[in-house]
């Protein structure tokens, strides 16, 4: 049993208490100071925010707020009112993905009160509150007595994005247990230096990036997620100039650092040599990707050993086994260290439950103090297992154990894990069957992993099939999960293989299109996308950079042509792709561009448009926006 004094609330008092003014957690300023938050006026602030949230009802508290301190706050004055809190994000009103996703966590979690920056209607709430600021009243509140290491400290949703989230209950005794295990895993002291870029809204964020530096006693910068989405190398240049020596992210993140340091003028300033702990987790941790950040970054300091494998899931608060990288291996496989403290983990036969032999492979089960109750009004059938007299939690992701280390062999059998989200895979086949409508079979969603991984849907299409059908297909998708398809894959009825009790086998469907057994099947072609009309530019000067737009876009794609009409979502164009974009953009033209303003469009030419008249009316010249464009399409330096 976790001792209580290690619960998170009673780190807490203890520091504020000992060390009042000393820095808990800074915020990163995009162009203005740094704002910091030390413990007294975190404990301060949080204690304020937990006497209002007594008053409110005693359901779960849904945290609406964006990324930064007042997330911190809000989490621990939940943590302190003896309330559940429920990570989340401000809802996107022009994004259905995030508009089913909030409606799902609401309708199955029913929060008594939310805490946001201000009001959103159509939530069924007893009140809306917000963060408190530094003037708060700085007594300190407990909350009330009871079995406090027992009681559900966070429902964190885990789902996929269109409706059906399953929130697991996560202990405050799991919580203290997996955030020491985290420090002591990490080898985190008190010079250590965190930094954490990672959306507090899933369980990475929020347990490894905000509440293990606070069990570890380390101060941790936050850096809002977009900026880093749109500014890769700013996250090592902040670790250089501030001295971080732990950080990290999911195998995306290191992509796409090395895609954006083209040339070595970009490693300008870097010194990456105190930068000891890299972990990578959240996705598949590849070969290739350390590798190549390792090659790319070592002239700045950085060392391969630095990178920390880690496996984890929220089922099991967050970590599970992690270690310091080795290196290389013959048959590219990485292993994620030993389970961490607390953590026992075996790999079993998925269909049996014996336990595997030394190196084989099976499925991971776990069990532990770190190991969660199960979900919040969701379905916990077949989630655990009973071996040797105990109860094991069943991750579905398939491993083997050698000399006591872990690697994961293959991600959960129904879950697309792509740039760091989760997407289950009835989430993704949903929205193909229904644009496919009474011509659909059934459908298989799944992840071809390597250097460049490909999310594929195969579809069962009776009629006609043609590559506008599949591109038909792969919008849909996007638009519903934010997943863009690497492929769609058109086949014949009663092609994608079935149990026989007629459930999907989307394991085997993967393993046929690897065999090529698809190989005369239609598939979507970007390249003859359909022209959108979306009208013309309004000005000479968003033409000639609609056509520079048009360049970067293809550019990030990595297609042959992208055209001034192209629907952005049909072409793959992601949040994450999205933010490149604007970074390569405004980096050329050294002028600002707002993600959100990449994000809201729905074309290239939309994208000059809405920028250009942003730029006009902040009282730039358009002939001097005109100059600018042109000299970027002619490679000339922006005067």
């Amino acid at each position: 049993m976790i001792d209580r004094a290690n619960l998170l609330v009673d780190i807490l008092h203890s520091r504020a208490d000992r060390e009042p003014d000393a820095t808990a957690y800074e915020l990163v300023g995009r162009d203005g100071p740094t704002t910091v938050l030390s413990y007294g006026s975190l404990a301060g602030r949080a204690s304020a925010l937990a006497r209002q949230l007594a008053g409110c009802g005693d359901g779960p508290v849904l945290l609406l707020y964006p990324a930064g301190l007042e997330y911190v706050v809000a989490v621990f004055a939940g943590f302190l009112a003896g309330r559940p809190v429920i990570p989340a994000y401000p809802p996107d009103q022009s994004s259905l993905p995030d508009r089913r996703r909030l409606s799902g966590i609401v309708e199955d979690a029913r929060p008594s009160v939310v805490l946001a920056p201000g009001r959103h209607p159509g939530f069924p709430a007893a009140a809306f509150l917000s963060v408190p600021g530094p003037e708060a009243d700085g007594t300190s509140w407990y909350r009330p007595a009871g079995a406090e290491d027992q009681r559900v400290a966070i429902i964190q949703y885990t789902s996929g994005s269109t409706g059906r989230p399953r929130g697991v209950l996560v202990r405050h005794d799991s919580v203290a247990a997996n955030t020491a295990a985290i420090a002591e895993a990490f080898g985190l002291t008190a010079a250590s230096r965190g930094m954490t870029w990672l959306p507090p809204y899933h369980d990475m964020g929020l347990v490894g990036g905000l509440l293990a530096p606070m069990s570890a006693g380390i101060p941790v910068r936050v850096m809002p997620p977009e900026d880093f989405l749109k500014a890769p190398l700013s996250w090592l240049r902040q670790i250089t100039e501030h001295g971080i020596t732990v950080s990290g992210g999911p195998d995306f993140a290191y992509q796409l650092c090395v895609r954006r340091a083209h040339n070595d003028a970009a490693l300008e300033g870097l010194d990456l040599s105190g930068w000891s702990v890299a972990f990578s987790g959240g996705e598949t941790v590849k070969q290739q990707t350390m590798a190549a950040f390792a090659e790319r970054f070592g002239p700045v300091g950085f060392a391969p050993e630095a990178f920390v494998p880690c496996y984890g899931l929220a089922e099991a608060t967050l970590i599970v086994s992690a270690g310091h990288w080795s290196g290389p291996t013959a048959d590219g496989t990485v292993s994620c260290g030993t389970p961490v403290t607390g953590q026992r983990v075996t790999v079993v036969d998925p269909d049996t439950g014996a336990p595997r032999q030394e190196g084989q492979e099976g499925e991971i089960w776990i069990a532990g103090e770190h190991v969660t109750a199960g979900y919040h009004s969701a379905d916990s059938t077949g989630l655990f297992g009973e071996l040797d007299g105990g109860t094991f939690l069943r991750t579905g992701d398939l491993g083997r154990l050698r000399a006591g280390e872990l690697t994961v062999t293959g991600r959960a059998k129904d879950v697309i894990v792509f740039r760091g989200a989760n997407h289950h895979a009835s989430d993704v086949e949903a929205p193909a069957l229904e644009v496919l409508g009474r011509r659909a079979g059934t459908a298989a969603a799944f992840l071809v992993d390597g250097p460049s991984p490909c999310p594929v849907l195969v579809a069962e299409v009776r009629g006609e099939r043609t590559a506008e059908l599949a591109s038909q297909v792969r919008a849909a998708v996007l638009a519903a999960t934010r997943l863009p398809l690497g492929l769609v894959v058109l086949v014949q009825p009663r092609t994608v293989p079935r149990t026989s009790s007629g459930k999907v086998r989307r394991s085997r469907c993967r393993e046929e299109f690897l065999a090529g057994v698809y190989g005369d099947a239609v598939v979507d072609d970007p390249g003859r996308l359909g022209e959108l009309s979306c009208g013309q530019p309004s000005s000479a000067a968003a033409d000639e950079l609609t056509t520079l737009v048009c360049g970067i876009v293809a550019g990030v794609r990595n297609i042959p042509e992208c055209r001034p009409t192209d629907g952005l979502v049909d072409l793959g164009l992601d949040s994450v792709l999205a933010a490149e974009a604007a970074a390569v953009l405004e980096d050329a033209l050294e002028l600002p561009v707002p993600l959100a303003t990449v994000l809201s469009a729905a074309t290239p030419q939309d994208v000059a448009n809405g920028l250009v008249k942003e730029w006009l009316a902040e009282g730039r010249a358009e002939g001097a926006v005109l100059d600018r464009v042109i000299s970027v399409l002619k490679g000339e330096a922006v005067a």
